[in-house]
């Protein structure tokens, strides 16, 4: 499991600035919050409704896989109407070695899950299972979550704020302009302490956001 250099809204700030995006929260919710913030690569898995077809087979396969310090991404999941993740899959997941999971749709099994401690992201909760309307039509390509494409390969910030998707061609500097602008944030908190009023401490952010604004 590797550690970000910054939050996940630090990093969703810097990509707004630089006319980016990547945010997956909203739609996608802390159900379990990592504990820390994670950073892991993404497997992507695509669900639809439908009344026939893989079932969930194809992602068991993936769950069955060493998957050590990877994100599973599960979209189209919404569209189940009940849940598609619980108890079993984040058992199944946690002993593959994936580090958290994101899931554009419905999980249950809450304490059961928050036991496990498995960083866990959803739309929602849901009593309800699928009822064999959800199958996986897809394992590793390109999805779409919320106006948000990830694919397999891209990088996935997880903390107690949500979650934020990182293209792979430029994650690292992504990485360490959070990082920067989370500098900036600290100097005004360090100011305020000191006893700087807000409208002269702000100048420290002010600078960055300049800085790192394109």
């Amino acid at each position: 499991m590797k550690v970000p250099t910054a939050s996940s809204s630090a990093i969703a700030d810097v990509l707004a600035l630089r006319g980016q995006s990547g945010w997956l929260t909203p739609p996608l919710a802390p159900i379990v919050a990592a504990r820390c913030p994670v950073v892991g690569e993404v497997v992507t898995v695509q669900i639809e409704r439908r009344d026939s077809g893989a079932d969930f087979k194809p992602m068991y396969e993936v769950l069955s896989a060493l998957q050590a310090g990877k994100i599973l991404v599960i979209a189209g999941a919404i569209d189940i109407g009940g849940a598609i993740w619980g108890e079993i899959l984040t058992a199944s997941a946690q002993q593959a070695g994936f580090v958290g999971v994101a899931i554009d749709g419905f999980v249950r099994d809450i304490i059961a899950m928050q036991n496990l401690e498995l960083p866990i992201y959803a739309s929602g909760t849901a009593v309800v299972g699928p009822l064999g309307r959800a199958h996986v039509v897809s394992v590793g390509e390109t999805v779409n979550i919320f106006g948000q494409e990830v694919s397999s390969g891209d990088q996935i910030v997880l903390d107690d704020s949500g979650c934020v998707r990182l293209a792979s061609r430029d994650a690292q500097e992504i990485l360490e302009a959070a990082a920067l602008y989370e500098k900036g944030e600290e100097q005004v908190l360090q100011a305020l302490a000191a006893g700087e009023r807000l409208n002269s401490a702000y100048r420290y952010k002010a600078d960055v956001v300049s800085r790192l604004k394109r």
